[in-house]
């Protein structure tokens, strides 16, 4: 085996699910199919006592339920760590131009999407002499995302999925998890658990829910550290939402004609601005209330119309981070800034510092706790953290903007996603 190079855009998180029965699933089917649905996962850290002696074994069980119910008395000591997501660091061959070599670094998250800093092998016997059983090891890993891996062995495959398909929010069904060996995974009984075996067993398929695409690889879970680098902002999730945004003026005059004269439409973040290793966007106005064109002239620069508002508490006020999300769901490394001396725009961020003053906004009229999926949310005032409202800047550009002078607006906030993380 070549050595591997990592490829963060084709990295995601996933909760997996193993398939019951011998028939396909489809996606369409996937409300229906709970009951030949069983959830994977492992834990470790716990009392001795718990669970017989399977710490640190993925597992697949119990079928037809639902995800893993945990209750308080679940975990037996402060270290007990339950991992029910999966993150699929992405690699492919150094020598592969094609994509074909495409494997999978697979390392379990909590169900708060905490990194728990290991790696699930396959190696038959590497775990306490049990041959072929999947799990992690006792000791904590090297930080994800390493750049090469010399002939790795923990490496898996994905055989039968569409990695097109592969985006924020999809099902992907009928997946074969295969090791770097070649052994296809399979479900296995043992002392009254289901176990994730490569060598034993019954051969299965495997069903993915991608939480998201293009997860960057972090060992700490997003907003941590806020506290420590003095910040009096809390990283809320559960208030953190998708959305798309529609631009409406305050007053729509009409013209002769009896049509409104008001700029109004979709709002989309273009990257038509900067250069090619430093491209800025804008926040502009489209001509109506879905996207025109995605790609103009050069393909690397993409039209964004879905937002993440990361909501972040201070003193019982609501701020914001706001992200463009890609076609596939996927967070570009830039946020709206409002910076002393410069126009409105979206730059580029880099730094894991969250939370800074010229990156964040209030959403007047919008209460996060009241969000539900598919809610719009009328008349919401965009007002950056210094006290300025955007309004519409630039008549003939339609582009959005924080300068004194402009013509008032609002935004109508259609909810996508509710308690959304990255």
């Amino acid at each position: 085996m070549s050595d591997y190079v990592y490829h963060p855009e084709f990295s995601f998180l996933a909760r997996c699910w193993w398939q019951l029965g011998d028939e396909l699933l489809h996606p369409d089917q996937w409300d229906a199919s709970t009951a030949r649905l069983a959830p994977m996962w492992l834990h470790y850290g716990g009392a001795g006592f718990h669970n017989d002696h399977w710490y640190r074994y993925l597992r697949a069980e119990p079928g037809g339920t639902g995800p893993l119910q945990l209750e308080p008395w679940s975990y037996t000591l402060p270290s007990h760590v339950y991992g029910e997501l999966f993150w699929f660091g992405a690699y492919v061959s150094g020598t592969d131009r094609t994509g074909a070599t495409l494997r999978y670094e697979m390392r379990p998250y909590d169900r708060n999407w905490k990194p728990l800093n290991r790696i699930v092998y396959s190696k038959p016997g590497a775990l306490s002499g049990f041959a072929g059983y999947a799990g992690v090891k006792d000791q904590t890993e090297a930080a994800a995302g390493r750049q090469h891996l010399a002939d790795p062995q923990h490496l898996w495959n994905l055989s039968g999925i569409n990695h097109n398909d592969i985006k924020r929010g999809a099902r992907l069904c009928n997946v074969v998890l295969v090791d770097a060996a070649g052994q296809r995974a399979r479900r296995i009984a043992n002392q009254e658990a289901w176990l994730i075996n490569t060598l034993s067993g019954e051969p299965g398929l495997m069903a993915l829910e991608v939480l998201d695409y293009a997860h960057e690889a972090r060992d700490v879970a997003w907003g941590t550290g806020l506290q420590r680098a003095g910040s009096s902002h809390v990283f809320k999730a559960e208030h953190s939402f998708i959305a798309s945004l529609c631009w409406r003026p305050d007053e729509t005059p009409a013209d002769p004609a009896g049509s409104p004269d008001g700029v109004q439409g979709l709002v989309a973040a273009r990257f038509d601005e900067g250069w090619e290793w430093n491209p800025r966007a804008r926040l502009s106005v489209e001509q109506t209330d879905s996207l025109g064109t995605r790609w103009r002239d050069d393909e690397t620069r993409p039209a964004c119309e879905r937002f993440w508002f990361a909501a972040y508490l201070d003193n019982g006020v609501y701020a914001y981070e706001i992200w463009p999300l890609d076609a596939r769901g996927r967070r570009l490394k830039f946020t709206l800034r409002k910076q002393k001396g410069w126009t409105m725009s979206l730059a580029q961020r880099w730094q894991s510092v969250r939370a800074e003053a010229d990156f964040l906004w209030h959403l007047d009229g919008l209460d996060p706790a009241t969000l539900q999926v598919g809610a719009t949310v009328a008349n919401v005032k965009l007002r950056h953290s210094s006290g300025r409202v955007v309004k519409l800047a630039d008549r003939s550009e339609r582009r959005l903007g924080t300068e004194a002078l402009g013509e008032e607006g609002s935004l109508t906030v259609q909810v996508l996603e509710t308690s959304a993380r990255f």
